[in-house]
């Protein structure tokens, strides 16, 4: 019996959409590498079924395409697999597509990690591979070949070198405050705490980075209320400090 293989996923964002690119292919077809051995079957294709021939999805449309490869894979239990020797769990193989969302990175990402973006024409005697390196390029590429039967792929059929995760956010500036809140105790003020020990700056003032600083009042004492066991040797006091900032 033969299964849809699900090796990776890398899709690609343009601004606020998503192209899903996956890595795939069939449990009974091999290629043949340099050396002549027999391989599996790895491609690259956009995952955009039932929406046949787009390219470029929202975050709405690609819970829809989720949902449609979950219900195909439930009917088709081990049609499906994300190896050859193991298939989808039930709800996996569509929280699986949505995580690709996560992982998303422009075109000028993964160029800069060594990977090719390109587009594929699927409407000539042969296929043509043109090849893009930007954001821009890319969509005009899709516009040039709008009616015509393509995909977005990479030029190594098998691997992509995933640039890193993005980070979720800035550190939040404290400098914009008018005042803030930090903890104080006789061995200076709170840091950090591990499972083993707590951390004092003793001749830094309030407003270093590396003093642990609270929005409000009652947020540090929160933190207090939910340390109590930890904190209990120590004397802690809140400390208003004046800042400067203004209310954002």
């Amino acid at each position: 019996m033969s299964s849809e293989i699900f090796y990776d996923k890398a899709f690609i964002l343009v601004g606020e959409k998503y192209i899903p690119v996956v890595n795939h292919g069939s449990s009974n077809c091999f290629d043949f590498d340099s050396r002549g051995r027999e391989i599996p079957e790895k491609h690259w294709s956009v995952l955009n079924y039932p929406h046949t021939g787009r390219m470029l999805f929202t975050a709405e449309e690609m819970q829809e395409i989720a949902a449609v490869h979950e219900e195909a894979n439930r009917n088709n239990r081990g049609g499906t697999r994300k190896s050859r020797n193991r298939s989808f769990e039930e709800g996996e193989f569509g929280r699986w597509i949505l995580a690709g969302m996560k992982s998303a990175h422009t075109v000028e990402d993964y160029g800069k990690h060594g990977n090719t973006v390109t587009v594929v024409d699927y409407d000539r005697d042969y296929w043509q591979r043109h090849c893009v390196s930007t954001t821009e390029e890319l969509l005009d590429k899709i516009k040039a070949l709008s009616g015509h039967s393509i995909t977005v792929s990479f030029w190594d059929d098998r691997h992509v070198t995933h640039p890193p995760m993005r980070c979720k956010g800035t550190p939040f500036d404290f400098g914009t405050l008018p005042e803030f809140y930090v903890l104080r105790a006789a061995q200076g003020y709170f840091v950090k705490r591990s499972s083993r020990k707590i951390w004092f700056a003793r001749f830094q003032k309030p407003k270093s980075q590396m003093i642990r600083k609270f929005k409000t009042e009652k947020a540090a004492q929160d933190y207090l209320d939910s340390n109590q066991k930890f904190f209990s040797g120590y004397a802690f006091e809140i400390e208003c400090v004046q800042n400067g900032g203004v209310t954002a």
